[in-house]
């Protein structure tokens, strides 16, 4: 008989892995613990998102068998209120997608920003504000290391077919080619996050000037060494902001991921598709190859995880 209270305690996994492993028929276990999760995936409370979280942990440690497997996880809206979402390996969300919001006492769900997936007729309910920290999966389940994202979608007319080209056909082609199972658990992904230079009005404009890695800018020099490049009138009439090619974040040993931002300048927008393809695609090498020299004595197989990366690269590149 499973003991839910101790799966539920704040173990770590390789208690939770002795656990689940000293049952005979894991069969069973993986059944009733698919079973306990379905009853909470579409939860009201931190407490029930915490106990489908380590539902989902102890599913990845029997196997998932024959069900679909999903991640839990905790990110940041983009107002900084708490998001909890399951993902599956292929990027697809399931179940509710949440956004928090603090109440007095602690926190509770905000029915307007939240979502069930598929769309549903269900209700969120958020019930009485609870004080209880959201956790996130510490075993993630074996997917591509690599996704290419954006936080605005704004772009100049002329990158519109190569972003467009990410989401159907680089990052889909990630996924099927890229072979996680062979590189380690250590990293869980890596978020190449695309900042372009855009332009969509007079009050609305961005067009960034890229800083010379050899100056080692701090953040708060970036607008005074941007006024000895350009005049004020320049500045504020193009949009300009200074800021670094690559800008890359902690490895986050927790979660596993590492946030890297890629800036784009106007001229970017001005090469055709396939010089696009192609200069996006050595940003984004250099970027994973400087991961894989800072986090190389991680354990994880670097070498096979970006010859793979450049194999569908080059794929995109040649795919019109």
């Amino acid at each position: 008989m499973l003991d839910f209270q101790l799966i539920f305690d704040d173990i770590n996994l390789e208690e939770l892995a002795r656990y689940l492993s000293s049952f005979n028929d894991i069969d069973s276990v993986r059944e009733r613990l698919y079973a306990e999760l379905m009853m909470r995936v579409n939860y009201s409370t931190p407490v029930q998102w915490n106990q489908a979280v380590r539902l989902c942990e102890s599913l990845t440690i029997v196997g998932w068998g024959s069900h679909d497997g999903v991640e839990a996880c905790v990110s940041q809206y983009f107002n900084g209120y708490p998001n909890t979402y399951f993902i599956t390996p292929g990027g697809e969300q399931r179940y509710l997608d949440a956004v928090w919001m603090r109440r007095a006492g602690g926190i509770v769900i905000d029915r307007d920003r939240s979502s069930l997936f598929p769309p549903a007729d269900g209700k969120i309910n958020p019930i009485v504000s609870e004080n209880i920290k959201l956790n996130t999966q510490r075993n993630w389940l074996p997917k591509c290391p690599i996704r290419v994202v954006r936080t605005l979608d704004n772009c100049y007319p002329g990158s519109r077919p190569v972003l467009d080209s990410i989401d159907k056909e680089l990052n889909p082609r990630l996924i099927k080619e890229m072979r996680p199972w062979l590189y380690g658990n250590q990293i869980n992904r890596i978020l190449l996050n695309c900042a372009m230079s855009f332009y969509d009005g007079p009050h609305c404009k961005t067009n960034y000037v890229i800083a010379d890695d050899k100056s080692k800018l701090r953040k708060s020099d970036y607008y005074t060494a941007l006024l000895n490049m350009y005049s004020l009138e320049e500045i504020e009439r193009e949009g300009l902001y200074l800021r670094p090619r690559y800008d890359i974040g902690p490895f986050r040993r927790d979660t596993g991921l590492i946030h890297i931002r890629i800036v784009f300048e106007k001229s970017f927008s001005q090469l055709n598709v396939i010089e696009q393809k192609q200069v996006m695609s050595q940003y984004f090498l250099t970027a994973v190859n400087r991961v894989a020299l800072r986090q190389k004595k991680i354990g994880y197989d670097f070498e096979s995880m970006i010859d793979d990366f450049e194999r569908v690269l080059k794929w995109w590149i040649q795919n019109q």
